[in-house]
C-alpha cells in the first residue's frame, strides 16, 4: 500500500492548508451538533490525497472523490454546499451506468434525507479497508470514508453523524459499503427505512431481476424467489440486477425478510435497502405451517410499528451492501459478486469432510462414548477430518445448556485430566472436534440461570424456559453485555480445553427484550460471533438456518457455513431435495456454505450400492460435506468408493469455486429434471452433472467464462476417460453430456497447455 499527497507543495504552504482543513472539519462537526449550516466545502483547496494498494486507488480532491481498479470505477462530486452525489459508475469497458444522483436515502423521524438533502459532509478520507479476522483479503485494496453531519432542521436531533466506509478490493468489480450512525446528542432518533446504497441509473428502463431468499427448510422448500419487475418497483429482495448481458447489481448483506427491499423509482433511483415498518414479528417455532410460516408482516403498513432506534450517545450499524458491474452474460453478475464476497467477506473456514451425530443418534443412548468410538474408527479409515457432537453432549449437574460442560454419563473423564476420554480418543485418531451449541438459550436446570436470572430476556425468556425440552428453551438477552462476555468465555474455554475447531449454533430466534427490539437482538448476536472470530480466527462458526427469519442468506454466509437442511420433506424425494438446496443457492450464494446431511437415508433404490455413492458424494462435494449416517453400515465396496471420492475432494476442494455457475434452468425438486453446475477458479474447473428419473438421455450444457480460442481438455475425473478437446467457443455453445437415469458425472475442464 502507498499513501500519496499528490501535487506536493512547499512544506509551509502544506501546513497552512492542513490548518485550514482542520478548521473546516471542526466547523462541519459544529454544524452537525448545532444544526447551523455547514462551512462550504468549496472554500477549501486541500492537498489531494490518494491511497493505493493492489491496483486499487482511492483519490480525494477538493471537489471530487474516486474509487477504481480498472474493473470498476465510481466517482463522486463534493459540492460546495456540503452535499455529495455519485456522478459516474463504469466498468472495464467504460460503459456509463450512472447519472448524477444521491448516494443514500434515510428516513429519520419521518423525514426523508439523502446525501443531497439534510446532511452535510464533514470529511472524506482515503484509507485501507477494515481488516476482518479469518478473511485474509478483507484489508487489501483501498477505501473512502465519508463522514456526514445531520443538519436537517426538520429532525429534532443534534450531534448525529453518518459514517459510510466504501471499499474496493484488488481485482474486484464490486464496491462494498458499510453504514453506521453515531449519536453524540441527547435525543433518540427513529430510523424506519433506508437505502444501503443506490445510484441514479443512466438508463431507467433497464430490465431488472430480483432475488429474494428465505431459509426454513424444516417447514418450506421455496428458498429463492426470482422476479422480473418493470418500471418503478419496491419489492422484497436481497439481490437486484439491472441489465441483460451487461449492467450493474446491488446486494444486501442483511437476512431475508419482508423488511429487506430492492427497488427502482420512477426517476431511475436504483437501490437496495431496508424498510422496517413492513415487519411485525418473528413467531419462531410457534408458526410453521404454509403459506405464512413464522413471519408476521405488519398489517397496518406503512404505520411504523417497527423502526430502528438510534439511542442517545449510541451507535447503530445499518448494514453492508455491494454494488457491482458485469458484462458477458447475466451469470457474470453473480460471478463478480461471489469472487469478491468469498475473498473478502466470507470466513476462510476449513472445508472439512465431517460427520454430525444428530442423525441417526439424536438424543438417544447412542449419543455416547461407548457407541461413537466405532464411528470415529470408521471416519478415520475413510479419510474424514472432523467429528461434530450435536445436541446432548452437554448435561448433568453444572453441564446443562447454558453451562456447557460435557455430560459425564455420556462422555466420562475416566482419567480425571479434564478432557472427556472420547475427545482424547477422537484427537488421537487425527480428527477435529466440533460441538453443537444453542448460545442464546438455556435449560432451566442450568447453574448459570440460577446464578444470573437477570440475564434472561424478560418476560419471554423466563416463560419459554418452562417448556419441556432436553436442550432447554429459555432465552437469554443477547444485548446484555455481561451475558455476551460470558458466552464468549464459554467458547474460549471449549477451544482451549477441548481443541474445538467448529461450532454449530442453533435455536436462534430474534425476540424483543425491552428496551431493545428484536433487530437489536439479531445485531447483538452477530456482534458476539464477530468477537468470537476475532479471538479464534481459525475456528468455524456454523449457523443453523433450518428455520426462517434467522440470518440466511448473506448475513449467515458472512459468518460461516450454514446448516441448511434437516431432511424434512414436503412431498419431494430426499435426493431431489438436496439438489434443490444447491440449485436455490447457486450462483449468488456459495453452495459450499450449505451444511446438508450426506447419505442421510439416501443410499437406497434408485441410489443404492456403489452406484448411489457415485451420485450422492459428488453432490455432497458441492456443499459443506457432513455425513449424517452410521458409517459402519457401509459395505466394503461402498467404503472403497466413498474413500476414493473423499481423497479426490480433499485434493481439489480449493478449485471448486469461488464461482459456481448454474448450467440448468429447471428446479430439480421434481425428482425428474437434470441438474448441473460449473465450479470455476482461475480459468479452469469442473462440471458436476446429475440426471434423475426423467429428461433426455443427453443434455447440452453451455459453459461460462472460457476463452473462445483456447483449447480445453474435458475428462471424467473418476475414470480418467477423455471426453474430448474443445475450444472455449464450442464449450460455451454447449457440451453434450449423456447419462443413464439416476446417475452423475464429474468432468474436469482444463486449458491445454
Amino acid at each position: 500500500m502507498k499513501i500519496q499527497l499528490l501535487q506536493r507543495q512547499a512544506a509551509g504552504r502544506g501546513r497552512r492548508r492542513w490548518r485550514r482543513l482542520r478548521a473546516f472539519l471542526t466547523a462541519g462537526i459544529v454544524a452537525g451538533v448545532t444544526g447551523l449550516p455547514a462551512v462550504a466545502a468549496a472554500a477549501l483547496s486541500p492537498v489531494p490525497m490518494q491511497v493505493s494498494d493492489g491496483g486499487v486507488s482511492a483519490t480525494v480532491t477538493a471537489t471530487t472523490a474516486e474509487l477504481s481498479d480498472g474493473r470498476i470505477a465510481r466517482h463522486w462530486s463534493l459540492n460546495s454546499d456540503g452535499s455529495v452525489e455519485t456522478t459516474s459508475l463504469s466498468g472495464a469497458g467504460h460503459t456509463q451506468w450512472a447519472a448524477a444522483g444521491p448516494d443514500f436515502q434515510l428516513d429519520l423521524d419521518g423525514v426523508v434525507t439523502s446525501s443531497l438533502s439534510g446532511w452535510s459532509l464533514i470529511s472524506v478520507t482515503p484509507q485501507q479497508p477494515a481488516a476482518q479476522p479469518g478473511r485474509p483479503a478483507s484489508g487489501r485494496g483501498a477505501a473512502l470514508r465519508f463522514r456526514y453531519a445531520l443538519i436537517s432542521p426538520a429532525v429534532n436531533a443534534a450531534g448525529v453523524e453518518l459514517d459510510r466506509l466504501i471499499a474496493l478490493h484488488p481485482g474486484s468489480a464490486v464496491i462494498e459499503t458499510s453504514s453506521t450512525l453515531v449519536n453524540r446528542g441527547p435525543a433518540p432518533v427513529r430510523i424506519s427505512a433506508y437505502s444501503l446504497d443506490q445510484i441514479a441509473a443512466a438508463d431507467p428502463s433497464l430490465p431488472a431481476e430480483v432475488q429474494a431468499y428465505n431459509g426454513g427448510s424444516d417447514w418450506r422448500d421455496d428458498y429463492r424467489h426470482v422476479a422480473h419487475p418493470s418500471g418503478a418497483f419496491d419489492v422484497e429482495g436481497e439481490v437486484v440486477r439491472f441489465g441483460e448481458d451487461a449492467g450493474f447489481f446491488l446486494v444486501s448483506q442483511r437476512r431475508g425478510g419482508a423488511m429487506s427491499r430492492a427497488g427502482r423509482d420512477g426517476d431511475g433511483r436504483s437501490w437496495i435497502g431496508v424498510d422496517w415498518p413492513r415487519d411485525l414479528l418473528d413467531l419462531g417455532p410457534l408458526a410453521d405451517s404454509p403459506p405464512d410460516y413464522n413471519r408476521l408482516e405488519n398489517p397496518a403498513y406503512p404505520a411504523p410499528i417497527r423502526a430502528r432506534v438510534l439511542l442517545p450517545f449510541g451507535m447503530l450499524e445499518l448494514g453492508t451492501s455491494y454494488l457491482g458491474v458485469y458484462a458477458g452474460g447475466a451469470q457474470q453478475a453473480a460471478a463478480a459478486f461471489a469472487q469478491d464476497f468469498v475473498a473478502a467477506d466470507e470466513p476462510a473456514f476449513a472445508r472439512t469432510v465431517g460427520l454430525n451425530t444428530f442423525h441417526p443418534w439424536g438424543h438417544g443412548a447412542g449419543m455416547s462414548d461407548a457407541n461413537l468410538r466405532t464411528q470415529v474408527d470408521a471416519a478415520a479409515a475413510l479419510g474424514l477430518e472432523a467429528f461434530m457432537l450435536d445436541d446432548q453432549w452437554q448435561g448433568g449437574a453444572g453441564g446443562e445448556s447454558g453451562d456447557w460442560h460435557f455430560d459425564p454419563a455420556r462422555f466420562p473423564d475416566g482419567d480425571g485430566d479434564g478432557m472427556p476420554d472420547f475427545v482424547a480418543y477422537l484427537h488421537g485418531k487425527g480428527l477435529q472436534l466440533g460441538l453443537w451449541l444453542s448460545p442464546l438459550e438455556f435449560n432451566m436446570a442450568s447453574q448459570i440461570y440460577a446464578t444470573h436470572p437477570d440475564w434472561a430476556c424478560a418476560p419471554v425468556g423466563d416463560a419459554s424456559a418452562q417448556i419441556e425440552d432436553d436442550a432447554g428453551l429459555g432465552v437469554w438477552d443477547a444485548t446484555n453485555p455481561a451475558f455476551q462476555d460470558y458466552i464468549i468465555a464459554v467458547v474460549d474455554r471449549l477451544v482451549r480445553d477441548d481443541d474445538v475447531r467448529e461450532f454449530k449454533f442453533d435455536f436462534m430466534t430474534w425476540v424483543d427484550c425491552p428496551p431493545h427490539d428484536y433487530a437489536d437482538y439479531e445485531d447483538a448476536f452477530v456482534a458476539i460471533v464477530h468477537r468470537m472470530q476475532q479471538r479464534h480466527p481459525d475456528v468455524a462458526f456454523e449457523l443453523d438456518e433450518t428455520n426462517d427469519q434467522r440470518s440466511w442468506p448473506f448475513e449467515s454466509a458472512q459468518l460461516g457455513p450454514s446448516w441448511f437442511d434437516n431432511g424434512h420433506l414436503h412431498g419431494s424425494g430426499k435426493v431431489a431435495k438436496i439438489l434443490h438446496d444447491v440449485w436455490s443457492a447457486a450462483p449468488w450464494i456459495p453452495p459450499w456454505s450449505l451444511g446438508i446431511g450426506t447419505f442421510d437415508g439416501t443410499l437406497q433404490d434408485p441410489y443404492a450400492g456403489v452406484h448411489g455413492i457415485a451420485f450422492l458424494f459428488p453432490l455432497a462435494m458441492l456443499t459443506h460435506v457432513t455425513f449424517w449416517t452410521d458409517l459402519t453400515t457401509l459395505t466394503p465396496d461402498q467404503q472403497a468408493e466413498t474413500a476414493w471420492w473423499i481423497r479426490w475432494y480433499r485434493a481439489h476442494r480449493d478449485q471448486l469455486g469461488p464461482t459456481v455457475y448454474e448450467l440448468t434452468d429447471s428446479d430439480p425438486i421434481d425428482g425428474a429434471s437434470w441438474a448441473a453446475w460449473q465450479p470455476w477458479n482461475d480459468g479452469g474447473g469442473f462440471v458436476f452433472a446429475f440426471r434423475q428419473s426423467g429428461g433426455p438421455d443427453a443434455q447440452s450444457l453451455q459453459l461460462h467464462d472460457l476463452k473462445p480460442d483456447i483449447a480445453y481438455a474435458v475428462t471424467d475425473v473418476r475414470t480418467g476417460t477423455l471426453y474430448g478437446v474443445f475450444t472455449g467457443a464450442q464449450l460455451e455453445s454447449g457440451l453434450t453430456v449423456a447419462l443413464p437415469a439416476w446417475s452423475a458425472v464429474v468432468l474436469s475442464v482444463r486449458p491445454v497447455r
